[in-house]
């Protein structure tokens, strides 16, 4: 129960964390205020306001400017503005704009409240129609700040994610194993990294189309990598969604990538995207195959997915709970999905980078605590090697003095029995018994590693006083790991030991151990006398060690139950009456 409540106290702090800098980079990367946008109320030279991105020809578009309000001097900010064009105040010539300019701010005269203002141009048939806006110094100053920090935090995020991967990497690259799928996925933080960092620079640092490959590429990166890294990860489903993660990421980077140096693609790009919508099906299908086939990969990462979604999704429409749901960015997506396709892919696939770069790192930890526990293995077998060898030694001594009094032994018995001493008999060859029963046995079990840990522990066992007893019935091989079965073993014979450890003075002190097979399970038992109270967690269904220091004690029944339940079975624990038993039964392998 503490166990849980911690778990969900730790949870709770995170995503507070989570949600708090959420907020911070959300307050950071939108302005207090927005400017004014100002809409047509005529259009001269074309048909309407309708149709106009495919028109082609003189146009005029006229805007009837609102009465001036107290504050600071107006701007009019003009977007997308690439042709030629003149603004009129009133009919009469406000400034000449030069063609080229995309963006940029006019200031407007004192008396500007009221009168209208008309933007001529000659719109070429791919120029995008421009957006006007009244703004003012201070909206510009918050709107330039937010754009640095709205291309400046990503850039920083991809790049950190960039180090972070890299380092995972190179860490595999030393321990012999190189994981390349993780290489993959620095090389596509880094790409977007670079793609942030880019968007800071004049549009004419670079030659445009050298410009526009590097953006496209990194965003066809980024598209392709997460697929692909989960396509490796796959173990069943691999040549199933093989074709769904690469020909789409294909196609992407050739038409998507190259469309700034191959005219003939930038009509094609803007729908390149829709492909990966066939990559997301695929894949939401495959992930909830391989979770049902057992696939460690997937039964994190679709859990991960499915929080990180439903996260998602709930702070998106914190703005429609204030503003109503138009406000929210999942409105517009979902109003015109295809416009914004590119845009949707980059979250999803970001998500993707993200949970992908969790992923490895979660494997990185498990093999670390994997080689942590098969090298505490290995030196509890090389102590019980010692033991075993210190067993050995000692029952050859043993066996060896016994050898050489056993001539006196018999001739003490033979003159016993000729001169009717029958009690006084009876106590000589009971202490020859209870000689011979001090002496370790070589050997317990047919299996060696079994043996092995039998031999010591028990011989541990019979130096304590506690009175052994065993039912051994297995064969010299079985389909488990020797590792495994000693980290049953020696876990619930060293409980047990610890158990009859703290019996009062004259308590009878004993331990049973059973190992037979059952079918097709092989059942490993130990019951032992138990002289002090034990604390029961329902929650994990194990004993709390009562050592004085929990953090370094209390992982051995924790290690037996993760055995049990990798051979579908349960670590069963009782303890009534005196008695403290833990059985399971390993289902074996196919």
């Amino acid at each position: 129960m503490r166990m849980g409540k911690r778990r969900a106290g730790c949870l709770a702090l995170f995503l507070l964390c989570a949600a708090g800098l959420a907020w911070l980079l959300a307050a950071e990367t939108v302005p207090r205020r927005e400017p004014a946008r100002l809409t047509p109320t005529a259009v001269t030279g074309a048909p309407g306001l309708d149709g106009l991105y495919l028109y082609e020809g003189p146009l005029t578009l006229e805007y009837a400017l609102p009465e001036r309000a107290e504050g600071l001097r107006p701007i009019l900010e003009i977007r997308q503005l690439y042709a030629a064009a003149e603004l009129r105040l009133d009919g009469a010539p406000l400034q000449r704009l030069p063609a080229g300019l995309g963006n940029l701010y006019v200031t407007l005269p004192p008396d500007w409240g009221g009168k209208t203002l008309a933007l001529a141009m000659e719109k070429g048939p791919e120029d995008p129609v421009p957006s006007l806006y009244l703004t003012d110094s201070v909206m510009i100053d918050e709107q330039t700040r937010a754009d640095t920090s709205l291309r400046a935090f990503p850039a920083a995020v991809f790049g950190v994610l960039f180090l972070l991967a890299l380092g995972l990497f190179l860490y595999g690259w030393l321990e012999g194993t190189r994981p390349w799928p993780v290489l993959l996925l620095s090389i596509a933080a880094l790409g977007q990294a670079a793609c942030f960092y880019l968007q800071n620079f004049s549009l004419f640092s670079l030659p445009p189309a050298l410009y526009g490959l590097a953006l496209c590429q990194s965003r066809a990166l980024l598209f392709a990598a997460p697929p692909l890294y989960l396509l490796l990860g796959m173990k069943k489903r691999r040549k199933a969604f093989a074709p769904f993660a690469v020909l789409p990421s294909l196609f992407y980077f050739v038409t998507a990538g190259f469309q700034t140096v191959v005219p003939l693609f930038s009509g094609i790009a803007v729908y390149a995207g829709l492909a990966f919508c066939v990559t997301i099906a695929a894949l939401l299908v495959c992930a909830a195959l391989e979770v049902r086939d057992g696939n460690p990969v997937f039964r994190r990462f679709l859990p991960w997915l499915g929080g990180s979604v439903a996260a998602i999704v709930l702070l998106s429409m914190l703005p429609a709970a204030r503003e109503g749901p138009r406000a929210s960015i999942l409105w517009a997506f979902l109003a015109d999905p295809i416009s914004w396709i590119d845009t949707e892919l980059f979250y999803w696939n970001s998500l993707l980078l993200a949970l992908c770069f969790l992923d490895s790192a979660a494997a990185l930890i498990r093999r670390v605590a994997e080689r942590e526990t098969e090298m505490r293995v290995l030196s509890a077998r090389e102590s019980l090697t010692r033991e075993q060898l210190a067993v050995v030694r000692e029952s050859a001594a043993a066996l060896g003095e016994l050898r050489h009094e056993v001539k006196n032994h018999y001739l003490v018995l033979q003159n016993l029995s000729r001169a009717g001493e029958s009690k006084r008999l009876d106590a000589y060859l009971s202490t020859l018994v209870s000689d011979v029963a001090s002496i370790p046995a070589l050997t317990c079990a047919p299996h060696p590693a079994i043996n092995a840990v039998l031999t010591t522990m028990l011989a541990r066992a019979q130096k304590q006083g506690i009175a052994v007893e065993r039912r051994i019935d297995i064969p010299e091989t079985l389909p488990f790991p020797d590792t495994e079965l000693c980290t049953v073993l020696m876990n619930l014979l060293q409980n047990a030991l610890e158990a009859n450890a703290q019996a009062p003075e004259g308590a009878r002190k004993w331990l049973m151990v059973d190992l037979h097979i059952r079918g097709f399970h092989l059942y490993i038992g130990v019951e032992n006398s138990c002289f002090a109270p034990v604390d029961y967690d329902g929650e994990s269904g194990l004993y709390r060690t009562t050592k004085e220091d929990p953090s370094v004690h209390g992982y051995g029944l924790k290690a037996v139950q993760a055995v049990a339940r990798k051979y579908r079975s349960e670590l069963v624990l009782q303890c009534s009456d005196g008695v403290f038993s833990a059985a399971t039964a390993l289902q074996m392998p196919e």
